[in-house]
C-alpha cells in the first residue's frame, strides 16, 4: 500500500540521524522518534509490522517480563527486535521501529517485543496493533504521572485492538478485567505452603466489588490487592490457566491443564514468581512447548538494572531497583529487606534525577510507602542520600525507626562513607532507576573496601 511521502522522509531522516548520533557515541533510543513524530504525528500507523507483535505493559514488572519473553523467543529461533535498551513510550518505540525497518517501512525480522508504558498506550497500541498484550498488573504508581489505577485502566481498556490476545494477571482484580471481549489467558499464584504473605501494606487498591460495590471477601492476598477474592453478588477472581502451586528448589511449579510444569526462577521473591509465570504463560500460549520454554528459562537472568549482588570487604551487597515515586514497588523492596536474614544496613537513593532538572517531586507517595517494614532490630543503619534526605528522615521517624540508626547526607555518592561495617553482615541498596550514575559510583566505592 502506498504511503505518504512524509513517512518515507521520516524513515530516511531518522536513519541518518541515528547513524550520526552513534558516530558521536550518543544514545539514539529516543530523540529520532521524538523528532519524527513531531514532523509526522501519524508515523506509527504506517509501518508494516513484523509477523508477530507482542506488547508488554503494566505498572510493575514489564521490563523484566519483556526481557524474559525476548530471551525465550530468541532461544527458540525467533529473530526479534525489542526496546530493552530504549524508551517504552511512543518516541522510544518510534525510534526502535525507524532504526530496524527498511526504507519502505517493512521489517526483515519476524517478531517485535515491545515494552509499552501503560500511560502511553493510547499513542502506541492502536497503531502498532499488537497480536498479543501481556499485562503484569495495575497498581498505584506515581501521582504525577498515573494518578489512579482506574485512570490507567481506562486508558488501556479503550485502546486495546479487538484482534489482540491478552495474557493477564488473574490475581489482579483490576487488570484482569481489561478488554473483556478479547480472548485471554490468565496466570496467577495459589496460596503457597510456608508463605508468609504481606498483609500489613498501607495500600490495597481494590477493596470493593467492581460490579455491585460491596466489600470483597479475599480468600488470600500475597501483597497489596494481589490475591483471590469473591463477592456475594457472584463476582470473583477468574479461573487461572497457569497457576503457580509451589516455589521450591529455585523452581516455580506451575499447573496447566492438569499437568505439572517446572521452570527455573531467577529469584524467589513473590514478584519474581509473578514475572516468571507471566513470561511462561505467554510463551506456552504463543505455541512453544514446555520443553522449549523450560530450557530457555534455565538460562534467563534478571537484568542487573533491576537486581544485582556482589561481595565487598567480606560483606554481601544486594542492589534492588525501588522505582521511586511508586509506593507499591518501593514497599516491595522494603518487604524484601525485612525478610533478608542477618544484621543489615540500607542505603536509600530514591530521588528522581529528572525532577531536579525539569519539575518538582510530589513527596506524598513516601507516606503511602511501607517504610514501617524497616524498623526491625536487625536493621542497624539506614543511610539516606539526596536533596530530600530530610523528608525521608521525617517519614522514617513516623514509621517508628530509631533516629540513631538514620544518617542523612545531601550527596547520594557520599552515602558509603557513613556506613559502619562492624554493625552489619549485609548491605542492601534501594535506588531509583534514574539514579544509575550515583549507584555506579557507590558500587565502585564499595568494591574498594578492604
Amino acid at each position: 500500500m502506498k504511503k505518504p511521502i512524509r513517512f518515507y522522509i521520516s524513515v530516511l531522516g531518522a536513519k541518518i540521524m541515528i547513524k550520526l548520533m552513534r558516530l558521536m557515541k550518543r544514545n539514539a533510543t529516543n530523540l529520532p522518534g521524538e523528532i519524527m513524530l513531531i514532523f509526522y504525528p501519524d508515523l506509527l500507523k504506517h509501518f508494516d509490522m513484523p509477523e508477530n507483535v507482542i506488547a508488554v505493559t503494566g505498572t510493575n514488572g514489564k521490563t523484566t517480563v519483556s526481557n524474559m519473553i525476548g530471551n525465550i523467543l530468541k532461544a527458540n529461533g525467533y529473530d526479534i527486535i525489542n526496546n530493552s535498551f530504549g524508551g517504552n513510550v511512543d518516541t522510544g518505540i518510534a525510534s526502535l521501529l525507524l532504526d530496524n525497518c527498511t526504507l519502505s517501512g517493512g521489517f526483515k525480522k519476524d517478531t517485535a517485543v515491545l515494552e509499552v508504558d501503560e500511560r502511553s498506550a493510547a499513542r502506541v497500541l492502536p497503531y502498532v496493533k499488537p497480536d498479543w498484550l501481556v499485562c503484569t498488573n495495575l497498581q498505584r504508581d506515581s501521582m504525577k504521572r498515573n494518578a489512579h489505577t482506574e485512570f490507567i485502566f481506562n486508558i488501556l481498556n479503550s485502546n486495546i485492538p479487538e484482534k489482540t490476545k491478552l495474557i493477564l494477571n488473574g490475581d489482579d482484580l483490576i487488570s484482569s478485567r481489561l478488554a473483556e471481549k478479547n480472548p485471554r489467558t490468565y496466570f496467577g499464584i495459589d496460596r503457597l505452603e510456608n508463605e508468609n504473605p504481606t498483609l500489613d501494606n498501607l495500600i490495597c487498591d481494590i477493596v470493593n466489588c467492581p460490579v455491585c460495590g460491596n466489600k470483597l471477601e479475599f480468600a488470600f492476598r500475597h501483597y497489596n490487592h494481589i490475591g483471590r477474592a469473591k463477592c456475594s453478588c457472584g463476582f470473583s477472581s477468574p479461573d487461572i490457566d497457569f497457576d503457580v502451586k509451589a516455589s521450591e528448589n529455585n523452581e516455580a511449579v506451575i499447573m496447566h491443564n492438569g499437568n505439572e510444569e517446572r521452570y527455573k526462577l531467577p529469584n524467589n521473591r513473590i514478584t519474581d514468581l509473578y514475572n516468571t509465570v507471566a513470561a511462561v504463560t505467554f510463551s506456552r500460549t504463543f505455541g512453544l512447548s514446555y520443553e522449549q520454554v523450560a530450557k530457555a528459562m534455565s538460562e534467563v537472568k534478571v537484568v542487573k538494572s533491576r537486581y544485582d549482588s556482589f561481595n565487598a570487604g567480606g560483606k554481601e551487597v544486594l542492589v534492588s531497583l525501588a522505582k521511586g515515586q511508586n509506593p507499591v514497588a518501593c514497599s516491595g523492596v522494603c518487604d524484601f529487606i525485612r525478610r533478608e536474614s542477618g544484621n543489615k544496613a540500607v542505603i536509600m537513593i530514591l530521588e528522581d534525577l529528572y525532577d531536579s532538572k525539569r519539575t518538582s517531586e510530589n513527596i506524598a507517595w513516601i507516606y503511602e510507602t511501607d517504610f514501617e517494614f524497616l524498623k526491625g532490630d536487625d536493621i542497624k543503619q539506614i543511610i539516606v542520600g539526596g536533596k530530600r534526605a530530610d523528608d525521608y528522615m521525617v517519614r522514617l521517624l513516623i514509621a517508628g525507626i530509631d533516629k540513631k540508626k538514620i544518617v542523612c547526607c545531601r550527596n547520594e555518592t557520599d552515602t558509603p562513607s557513613h556506613l559502619k561495617p562492624e554493625l552489619f553482615d549485609k548491605l542492601i541498596i534501594m535506588y531509583d532507576l534514574f539514579n544509575v550514575e550515583s549507584l555506579n559510583s557507590i558500587k565502585e566505592q564499595l568494591k574498594n573496601w578492604r
